[in-house]
C-alpha cells in the first residue's frame, strides 16, 4: 500500500477527515481545471454545474468508510463520475447537480444494479452503497 493510500485510509478514520476531505477537493480541483480547458477550445462539450461538485463532495464525505475512494472522472455530457473496480466488476455514480445519483454495478455475468434517485432517498441509495461496500469484502 503506498504512502497516499495508508493517508488516505487513515482519514477515513472519524477521528481525522481533514485528509480526506482534502484529497477529494484535490480531485475536484483537477476536474474543474480540466473542464475549464477543455471548453475554452471545443464547442461540443458541457460545463458541469457546480451543484455538481458539491453533490459529488457531500456523497464522498458521507460515504462508508469500507468503500474505498473512487477513480473520479469528468463526463462530456456535464457530469462527474465516480468509478470504483472491485474484483472483475464494475460499480459506477454520476452526479449532474440536479439532486439525482445515477447508479450501476455490473459484478458478475448475471448480476447487475443501476438506477437513478435522488441523493436524498433514504431507501435506495443506502442500499446501492451497501451492495457497493460488499464487492470490496
Amino acid at each position: 500500500m503506498t504512502t497516499l493510500q495508508n493517508e488516505l485510509e487513515f482519514a477515513r478514520l472519524p477521528a481525522d477527515k481533514v485528509l480526506f476531505k482534502k484529497h477529494i477537493q484535490r480531485e475536484l480541483d483537477e476536474i474543474r481545471k480540466e473542464v475549464e480547458e477543455t471548453c475554452a477550445v471545443a464547442e461540443d462539450v458541457y460545463h458541469v454545474p457546480e451543484s455538481a461538485y458539491e453533490e459529488t463532495f457531500s456523497l464522498l464525505e458521507q460515504m462508508p468508510r469500507d468503500i474505498p475512494m473512487p477513480d473520479m472522472m469528468w463526463l462530456e455530457d456535464g457530469g462527474i463520475g465516480l468509478e470504483w473496480r472491485p474484483g472483475d466488476g464494475i460499480a459506477t455514480m454520476s452526479l449532474y447537480g440536479d439532486g439525482l445519483v445515477v447508479y450501476g454495478a455490473f459484478y458478475t455475468k448475471n448480476r447487475e444494479i443501476s438506477g437513478i434517485c435522488p441523493l436524498t432517498d433514504f431507501a435506495f441509495l443506502p442500499g446501492f452503497l451497501t451492495t457497493l461496500a460488499r464487492l470490496f469484502q
